[in-house]
């Protein structure tokens, strides 16, 4: 049996059961010395999509944002879900000594009506912020001078065709100028704020992880997505125009990291990987993201699961498999549950089966169920721990006390997975570099944080 298999009881398999178990194990098992491969292409790429001249897999996309001033008064956020189907705002007011004092937040479903277009949509989000103002009695602040106003997206601000995918019932917002429409909703409806600062959300994250911790020099973020971001020496920034900065100055750079390998073949996709991008709504893009990300977790699981019970190797032969047989039915949250589960019965993960897919499970299928879990949140915390390693070496942060910041509801739904991505981090840290870094889980909203600090 696979070495990774190796801390999980499965006596209660057959032989040929313990046979395919392990012949999955050792597709989706990533050696140290393929972690430092993928570090140094990543690391690679990161410097190659700092060049005028070079191109990269990633977007690398430069964000001007001031930490050397320090934000007074009340200063208003606002983030739009890439699919529109949410308006989060937020005010943050500061303190003299620029500390927080107060913070509110809340949150805007769009209705229907108002998902029809991008214009209805931004009359919305008109009616969200006069709402909010209204709410906490923030308009009596803007009598005198409007209040300024931070926009933050789950998408690159400048280039908004890098959003490949959209769902179907959502608004593409793909190709559309946010930060002209913003300004203009802004005008058209008298609202007494200013836009300010417009940047993606990772970089917010960022920028609120160095107000709380000035060492911080990489944010990430695992959500359904993945993404993260940096502070890069602003004279290594070929893209970005430098005039009048100072030497040391940095810059944000918003790598768009869900990208990372898609033409270079340097990740270990496993056929069940090249399955799902083969059907995915942008095949051959974002591959890093698709081994990583939440969105897609479950959906490599399920696809196992299926080829277990093809080869009738799980689950009664005639069992009911229609729901099992839905793309996307197995949800990533179930990862997290089902890893949990360390009772000798793993009645938890009987009662999951059974009651989400109307299977019922013996114990050698609940050792199987549990140990696919297993081995695809490994391989997904070692690749996310690695990429995050190549990002703390891009920041040259190895020569200081460096920190990074992690957010993202994939680490909510699943502690093991953040352990196993920090615990990774560090030893390829140590393996390249011979240092560590501080590791923080910031908390929900950061971005809304960061982009009215930056406002």
């Amino acid at each position: 049996m696979h070495s990774s298999l190796s801390s999980l009881s499965l006596y209660a398999l057959s032989a040929k059961q313990q046979e395919f178990l392990t012949q999955i194990a050792g597709s989706f098992y990533v050696s140290d010395d393929q972690l430092s491969t993928i570090i140094s292409k990543l690391e690679s790429e990161l410097a190659r999509g700092l060049k005028t001249n070079e191109q990269s897999e990633l977007y690398m996309s430069p964000s001007p944002v001031n930490s050397q001033k320090t934000p007074t008064g009340t200063a208003l956020s606002m983030a739009i879900e890439s699919s529109g189907k949410r308006v989060r705002l937020n005010s943050v007011t500061f303190n003299p000594d620029s500390s927080i004092a107060d913070t509110k937040t809340q949150i805007f479903v769009t209705p229907t009506q108002n998902m029809t277009s991008v214009d209805s949509l931004f009359d919305h989000v008109a009616y969200s912020i006069r709402e909010f103002l209204h709410n906490y009695h923030l308009d009596e602040l803007a009598v005198e001078s409007p209040l300024p106003l931070g926009f933050t997206i789950g998408f690159p601000v400048s280039n908004c065709g890098v959003c490949e995918a959209t769902k179907e019932d959502s608004i593409d917002l793909s190709g559309t100028d946010i930060s002209h429409m913003l300004q203009d909703v802004v005008i058209r409806h008298h609202l007494p704020v200013q836009v300010t600062s417009v940047t993606n959300n990772t970089v917010s994250a960022l920028v609120a992880a160095q107000f709380a911790d000035k060492t911080t020099r990489v944010a990430a973020s695992f959500n359904n997505g993945v993404n993260a971001a940096y502070y890069e020496q602003i004279n290594n920034v070929e893209t970005f125009s430098s005039a009048g900065a100072a030497r040391n100055a940095t810059v944000a750079i918003n790598t768009e990291l869900g990208r990372f390998g898609s033409s270079s073949g340097v990740l270990p996709q496993t056929m069940w990987d090249r399955r799902i991008d083969r059907e995915s709504r942008n095949p051959g893009l974002r591959s890093f993201e698709k081994l990583v990300a939440g969105q897609y977790l479950g959906e490599i699981v399920r696809n196992l699961i299926t080829d277990f019970i093809d080869m009738h190797l799980l689950f009664p032969v005639n069992c009911p498999a229609e729901e099992i047989s839905v793309e996307y039915s197995f949800h990533t949250a179930y990862i997290g549950s089902i890893m949990d589960d360390e009772t000798d019965d793993l009645e938890h993960v009987s009662g999951i089966i059974a009651a989400e897919f109307g299977i019922e499970a013996s114990l050698a299928d609940r050792q199987i169920v549990r140990a696919l879990c297993e081995i695809v949140a490994a391989r997904a915390s070692r690749l996310s721990g690695a990429a995050l390693a190549a990002l703390i070496l891009k920041s040259n942060a190895h020569v200081d006390c460096a920190s990074i910041a992690l957010s993202g509801a994939l680490f909510d739904m699943n502690r093991k997975v953040y352990e196993n991505t920090i615990a990774t981090l560090q030893e390829q840290l140590q393996r390249s570099a011979s240092t560590t870094a501080t590791v923080s889980l910031q908390r929900r909203n950061s971005d809304l944080i960061g982009a009215a600090i930056d406002a």
